[in-house]
């Protein structure tokens, strides 16, 4: 018996030692091969986006050099900040058929590119973000590939013909390895001479970028003369927007009594929808929310212009809102993939389709189905469902536990909620449209009430076509608008709406609260069933 055991001890420390063993080769496996996946990864980066109103199509190499083709106008040419590591990029839509140097900068282009021209540094992060991830992706499954070869070279004995194992030794594999890496480090360090004219081009940019070359006379001229106007263009709109930011701070600054406050037993939500990225609406929100200080912000989408990388910027000032507090977000048909992570990196909740807890409420929503195409008025499906059918989806989710507010970005979504018997929302947001509509209540059959609101636009933005978009470096175009709404902390039930409007010249208009709903005239039986551990009665029970 004791010889058994001695046995099985013997035996869990030769498997525990084999086991440790592996790890231990598997590490070293790792970290040799490491270099080498990194080196596949980062050199085989790939993403496209947009870069102002041109696709542009990135690719990682190791020129040490960003490298900016604009087709039959030429090359550009800069120092890369992450040398050796360089960018080549592709700008589509020059040259093209249809294309004309008048178009390519025109005032509508100009206008485009002057957020790039203002905020550079965001613009560029967003896209090193997207080729830093596409890069460690790539990385990953170089990785994975090196350690399965690894793994067959230590099992070659059973796997290879007895004439190769021989072949294949330890002091071979090793030496091919250091030669590997040796190359491989030569490659990356000393660059390939870059050959062919390089013409030097001073721009007034406003990051101090090193000098441009260039490797067209055309092209050196046409940038100089486009810099230069989109200069003239991006100072003209930091002037208007900072006389209208002060303008519209002293016009708030005069009404400090009269802000939103919520009443004794009410808490206080701040809502808002299609901002579009316009950074002067921006400030003035982040100062409004700063004096009021309510619990959560809500935000029914289309935060940015067309959901590419480079409007990064915007979505951190947009964060900036909330200052902290709990900013919940169910993005619109301007947005995109990128805008959702970008969102959450900065520390959003992205709604999908799922409710959540966010500042003490349960809120439910999901993106919008639709996305634009960048620079158009053109839309697509993101997914095989329409705006009803996202709307019946939200109902379906909340009917069997309502939640207290739920999002959706356009009316089509909203309306099915809205229509719907006894909606088992308190609050249902939307925009979409760029002009408020309600509130809206729906009454349910136990007293209690849904309240209903398409929210204007935050950015001061006219109605979503090309030519009437605002930019995000310019004064609102028309009248921006924003919400504040009142619960009551008991019952959960929203007890009334206050908009706040940011004039086109400055003035912040304050209205007056409208009431959604008499608490005094709530049944004991639904006051009792609301206060308790159920967030809102479901129609069943308000029909018992």
């Amino acid at each position: 018996m004791l010889a058994r055991h001695a046995a099985r001890v013997r035996s869990r420390r030769t498997l525990l030692t084999s086991l440790a063993r592996a790890v231990a080769v598997t590490l070293v496996a790792a970290v040799l091969s490491l270099p080498l996946a990194a080196a596949w990864g980062v050199g085989h980066a790939r993403v496209s986006d947009y870069l102002g109103p041109n696709r542009v199509d990135l690719a990682a190499d190791y020129s040490g050099e960003i490298e900016i083709d604009l087709g039959p106008l030429g090359r550009a040419y800069l120092t890369s900040p992450y040398a050796p590591v360089g960018v080549r990029a592709t700008v589509g839509g020059v040259g093209e058929s249809g294309s004309t140097l008048g178009s390519l900068f025109s005032q509508e282009t100009l206008s485009a590119y002057t957020a790039l021209y203002t905020d550079p540094e965001e613009a560029v992060r967003g896209l090193v973000e997207r080729l830093e991830r596409d890069a460690l992706q790539r990385t990953a499954v170089a990785e994975a590939v090196l350690l399965v070869g690894f793994a067959v070279w230590r099992l070659r004995s059973g796997l290879l013909a007895p004439w190769v194992v021989r072949r294949v030794t330890r002091r071979r594999t090793l030496a091919v390895y250091v030669t590997v890496v040796a190359v491989l480090v030569g490659g990356v360090l000393v660059p390939t001479r870059p050959d062919g004219p390089r013409i030097p081009v001073n721009l007034p940019l406003p990051d101090r970028t090193p000098t441009i070359s260039v490797d067209s006379a055309l092209l050196a001229d046409l940038l100089g003369r486009t810099v230069s106007g989109i200069r003239i263009l991006s100072a003209r709109q930091q002037a208007a927007v900072g006389e209208w930011e002060d303008t519209a701070t002293r016009s708030l600054a005069a009404q400090l009594d009269e802000l939103p406050r919520p009443r004794s037993g009410e808490t206080m939500a701040y809502g808002f929808s299609d901002l579009h990225c316009n950074q002067a609406t921006t400030e003035l929100m982040s100062r409004l929310v700063a004096v009021t200080n309510p619990s959560v912000v809500l935000d029914s989408g289309d935060d940015t212009v067309n959901g590419t990388a480079a409007e990064r910027g915007c979505i951190r000032r947009e964060l900036g809102i909330a200052g902290g507090r709990p900013f919940v977000v169910a993005t619109g048909n301007h947005d995109s993939d990128v805008t959702e992570a970008q969102l959450r990196a900065a520390g959003a909740e992205v709604l999908d389709g799922a409710a959540v807890r966010v500042g003490g409420l349960e809120v439910l929503g999901d993106d919008d189905p639709e996305r634009q195409v960048p620079f158009s008025v053109e839309r697509t499906l993101d997914r095989p469902e329409d705006e009803a059918q996202l709307g019946q989806r939200m109902l379906q989710v909340a009917r069997p536990r309502p939640v207290d507010a739920i999002l959706v970005h356009q009316p089509t979504a909203a309306a099915p909620l809205m229509e719907a018997p006894d909606p088992p929302a308190r609050l249902v947001l939307w925009g979409h449209m760029h002009a408020q509509v309600g509130p809206t209540v729906v009454t349910h059959a136990d007293g209690s009430w849904t309240v209903g609101m398409q929210q204007g636009t935050s950015g001061g933005v006219k109605q979503p076509t090309l030519a009437s978009f605002s930019t995000p470096f310019s004064p609102p175009l028309v009248r921006a608008d924003s919400y504040f709404y009142f619960r009551d902390a008991a019952t959960g039930l929203v007890t009334g709406v206050q908009p706040v409007h940011l004039q086109p010249d400055g003035r912040v208009v304050i209205d007056r609260r409208t009431d959604t709903g008499d608490l005094a005239a709530l049944p004991d039986e639904t006051r009792r069933r609301l206060s308790g551990a159920s967030p809102s009665p479901t129609p069943d029970e308000s029909r018992r």
